[in-house]
């Protein structure tokens, strides 16, 4: 369980963390206003959902990861809504000299406001979580030991194959 911790964690730091870190050195966005933020987190919850958990290539794992990622889309707005009506939090003052896409006022804002720290949190939050649920059992399942008869298996005798003609029952009247 704990090396499933450990996976989630890694994971969602790898996907919260490159799409920050794409948003903040990529296109120079230091922070988000409330309308964009929903945006990159519910996006940002999709992808987290789509990459943790099961591996895509297992078989019907496709249709798991679109149910995570759409799911994962209301667990990044909802952990956006939670934090900025909640977490009134100042991230860690970044340095100037480093982050030189920051202006002088960006090193004040909140932490929800800051997707180069929010994202990585969201991300490896909902991805541990996801990691924990999917414990790995069962993954090498084979094929089901169900036996399912072809139609040339099948025998109808002559009785069997016309059903006796029967009127219609006249519902009572009252």
């Amino acid at each position: 369980m704990l090396k499933r911790l450990l996976i989630g964690i890694l994971k969602g730091i790898v996907v919260g963390g490159g799409v920050g870190a794409a948003l903040y050195f990529g296109l120079s966005q230091g922070s988000l206003e409330s309308g964009w933020a929903y945006l990159l987190y519910g996006a940002v919850g999709a992808l987290t959902g789509v990459v943790a958990g099961k591996a895509l290539w297992k078989p019907g794992a496709w249709i798991e990861a679109l149910l995570r990622g759409v799911f994962g889309i209301a667990v990044g707005c909802g952990l956006y809504a939670l934090a900025s009506s909640f977490l009134h939090v100042s991230a860690i003052p970044l340095p100037a000299s480093l982050f030189p896409a920051l202006p002088p006022g960006e090193q004040a804002r909140f932490l929800f406001q800051q997707p180069l720290a929010m994202a990585p949190l969201m991300a490896t939050l909902y991805a541990s979580l996801i990691e924990l649920d999917n414990d790995g059992k069962g993954d090498d399942a084979g094929p089901s030991k169900v036996r399912v008869a072809r139609l040339e298996d099948i025998d109808i005798g002559e009785d069997e194959s016309e059903a006796p003609a029967k009127p219609a029952a006249r519902g009572a009247k009252r």
